[in-house]
């Protein structure tokens, strides 16, 4: 999965991505800068604190400016740049004041070694011209890490312009299991003080790096003297920004394994994150992506083929729509909503022993159209995601052989980079169940009809993964006939 693809930057609008922490910040920098070059699109990348000089000989062309002018940027040379390589790095002169954070000293840069970034206010003032220099994406380093895999921010940085889109936390996994100390942590002193933990001999957890991840940003940080919160610089501002921690550096089965618990737990909490391994040419940037997901179980139909509500005929034990709820339930869902329409009060009742296993994770929303088709309980499921649902997959309350497995296989697609995936038999892709990403969600809203989302799946096939599927799985009950098959076949 490409970085930009994983960050869901819009091909046909301005991204300002900050790239904040320790672990690959400029490997992620310049891959991101590559991959809008690739797609024919113009990326000016940038840092607000420092860079080294030998880094910023991956960027094609440079631009020095002078951040204390009155307009810093000479417009036709970043222009002329752009024009020719399609990526510019911009940079300030060495020993050029460059704005340090807030209640930080303004940097100076050493000879030679570091050149300095620019200043949030020439960023913003850089953003705001994008449009007229097609400019898709403004890539930033905020703030320095002395190539140690894990930090914690100062009060002086990270420095986040206000006009930041996306905020990327970045840990490497190499971290895990060394001491909270020099030389293997960036500021260590702070790093405990935010985990709470004051021995330096203290080996670094999953659980604490993830912490890392995402507590100091727009939060603040303990002051070590005060014990009060001390803002980052602008970080409280960013918060319009959409925060996604990037776990790098899972290029072995342990830090794979080891990114997965973080990224489950990160989820758990609604945080959505990234486990990649930027840098390393043999892996793809982005493994896999996590955050809080939903399945939805569609039972609103009055089952007139049937004679009688479908929804409520037991199977082995249990009426379907139970048994519909639970294997969505251990699909590895964040959390499960029923759509109810037809008897509701009894589907309702159907599921009750359900609500205390599900511990929460089991919904039920009434779609009062559903006398108007499929579609009607798509855009009551849709309206009820809690907005920080990444990706929604649907299943119909009638596949009676249908497995929690195979619904496992379509999220583990999903984490993959599928923004679409379904079930297909011998080729042909079938519409339930189906998984659709975040991105999908209005179009979502926009279905009619009885079609539901098959007919969006048909009109993107090029980007659904199909999971070939036998068709006993998929096999449903519309009838009275199909319903005596079933009962005599046993299956």
């Amino acid at each position: 999965m490409q970085l930009h693809h994983a960050l869901r930057l819009p091909p046909e609008a301005l991204s300002i991505v900050t790239l904040v922490g320790a672990g690959g910040k400029t490997s992620a920098l310049f891959r991101l800068a590559d991959e809008a070059v690739g797609g024919g699109r113009r990326v000016v990348t940038t840092t607000t604190t420092h860079i080294f000089a030998s880094q910023a000989e991956d960027a094609p062309a440079r631009l020095l400016v002078e951040p204390d002018a009155t307009d810093p940027i000479d417009w036709a040379a970043l222009e002329a740049k752009l024009a020719q390589h399609g990526h510019c790095l911009i940079w300030s002169a060495p020993g050029v004041r460059s704005g340090g954070g807030a209640g930080g000293p303004a940097a100076t840069s050493p000879t030679g070694s570091k050149r300095q970034g620019l200043p949030p206010q020439v960023v913003d003032a850089l953003a705001a011209r994008a449009g007229d220099l097609g400019i898709s994406l403004i890539a930033i380093e905020g703030d320095g890490s002395r190539r140690r895999p894990v930090k914690a921010p100062a009060p002086h940085e990270p420095v986040i312009p206000d006009c930041t889109t996306h905020l990327v936390p970045v840990a490497g996994l190499d971290g895990l299991g060394l001491p909270l100390d020099a030389p293997y942590v960036h500021r260590p002193e702070r790093v405990r003080a935010l985990l709470k933990e004051e021995d330096a001999s203290t080996r670094l957890t999953p659980r604490m790096l993830g912490r890392l991840l995402v507590e100091p940003y727009g939060r603040g940080v303990r002051g070590e003297k005060s014990g009060e919160r001390t803002p980052l610089s602008s970080a409280s501002r960013s918060w319009g920004a959409r925060l996604m921690p990037l776990l790098n550096k899972a290029d072995s089965a342990p830090r794979l394994a080891a990114a997965r618990l973080i990224a489950q737990q990160l989820a758990q909490q609604n945080q959505p994150a990234l486990i990649g391994a930027v840098g390393t040419e043999r892996l793809t940037p982005v493994r896999e992506r996590w955050g809080a997901t939903t399945a939805v179980v569609l039972a609103a139909g009055e089952s007139r083929r049937m004679g009688q509500p479908k929804q409520l005929l037991r199977w082995q034990g249990e009426p379907l729509v139970t048994r519909a709820a639970r294997i969505a339930l251990e699909s590895g869902a964040s959390d499960t909503i029923v759509v109810t329409g037809a008897v509701a009060d009894q589907v309702e009742a159907a599921l009750a022993p359900l609500h205390g296993a599900g511990r929460g994770r089991l919904r039920v929303v009434h779609n009062p159209n559903w006398q108007d088709g499929q579609a009607g309980s798509v855009h009551a499921a849709v309206d009820a995601l809690p907005a920080a649902c990444e990706a929604a997959l649907f299943l119909p309350v009638d596949q009676l052989r249908l497995p929690a497995a195979l619904l496992r296989r379509l999220w583990q697609t999903w984490r993959g980079g599928s923004d679409l995936a379904a079930v297909a038999v011998d080729g042909a892709i079938r519409g339930a169940p189906a998984l659709f990403d975040r991105r999908f969600f209005g179009r979502l809203r926009q279905v009619q009809g009885d079609g539901g989302g098959g007919r969006l799946l048909r009109r993107h096939a090029e980007e659904v993964s199909a999971i070939e599927t036998p068709v006993e799985w998929l096999a449903d009950v519309d009838t009275p006939e199909d319903w005596r098959r079933a009962v005599d076949s046993g299956l």
